[in-house]
């Protein structure tokens, strides 16, 4: 009997064998494509790897190897509170994740601990894998100034709008009054 290339790659694309395992099952089986693949499947353990086998299988490695790499991320990142020099607390960010993940219903207690921290003068660092830290304190000292800054531009805004701009009968003349009615502060 005749094989037709066809058939020899239906039965690659189904069971990923050579052309000549393909050749020789389907000639064996008088090109019967299931009784082939079941040859092929009984003699190599049922481990056909097709197309959407193997996309699979490599999108659970890939999502085991970011969970992995995440994991130990969080293991080697340190949250550490220290005052005078002193280290009051140094552990692993993924530590304190789970405990307020746990302790969910009292997320507003670790804001609060986290402002009287910060008001009581203690410094709040995350320290990244290489040695990199990331002081929170210096970040919200930053967005404090940015907003203060924002703030006093404001003020100065309107006063400036009023002395330069010409009063007629309703009044001031206000040429940057949004559509919308809300004003904005920009911090960046």
């Amino acid at each position: 009997m005749s094989i037709s290339m066809e058939q020899i790659d239906e039965m690659r694309k189904r069971t990923n064998c050579s052309y000549q395992e393909a050749k020789e099952l389907l000639e064996k089986y008088n090109g019967d494509l299931i009784d082939a693949i079941i040859a092929f499947e009984k003699m190599h353990g049922n481990k056909s790897n097709s197309n959407s086998n193997q996309k699979t299988c490599q999108k659970e490695q890939s999502f085991g190897k970011k969970v992995k790499a995440l994991l130990q991320k969080g293991c080697v990142t340190r949250f550490i509170i220290e005052k005078d020099q002193n280290i009051i607390l140094n552990i692993p960010i993924i530590i304190l994740i789970v405990a307020v993940l746990i302790t969910m219903p009292i997320i507003g207690l670790y804001v609060a601990a986290f402002i009287l921290l910060y008001v009581m003068g203690y410094r709040i660092r995350i320290r990244k894998e290489k040695g990199q830290d990331v002081n929170i304190n210096e970040f919200v000292d930053g967005i404090g100034s940015k907003v203060r800054t924002a703030a006093d531009k404001m003020r100065e805004k309107p006063a400036a709008e009023q002395e330069n701009s010409p009063q007629d009968e309703a009044g001031p003349k206000n040429e940057d009054k949004k559509e919308d009615g809300y004003n904005e502060i920009t911090i960046g």
